[in-house]
């Protein structure tokens, strides 16, 4: 299966709610003003890094490996 038709096949099961929140963030990414992959400057960077350090330590922050396994058993990939 490609990534396309695992995309369309997750959409389809999420409810319309779930589907108007992934149109957003998808349109937001591509809004040159607003994008997350907009270049940073080293403050900036840093900062960010700090705060995903911090919220680690807190036990906020989860594994991939563990929110990928439970997408796919969400959503029966």
């Amino acid at each position: 299966m490609s990534t396309l038709e695992s995309t369309i096949s997750i959409l389809r099961v999420l409810p319309e709610a779930e589907v108007q929140v992934v149109f957003e963030i998808t349109r937001a990414m591509l809004d040159k003003h607003s994008s997350p992959f907009a270049p940073v400057n080293r403050e900036d960077l840093i900062r960010d890094i700090d705060l995903s350090t911090e919220q680690f330590a807190r036990g906020e922050a989860r594994g991939a490996r563990e929110v990928i396994s439970d997408l796919r058993t969400k959503y029966g990939l």
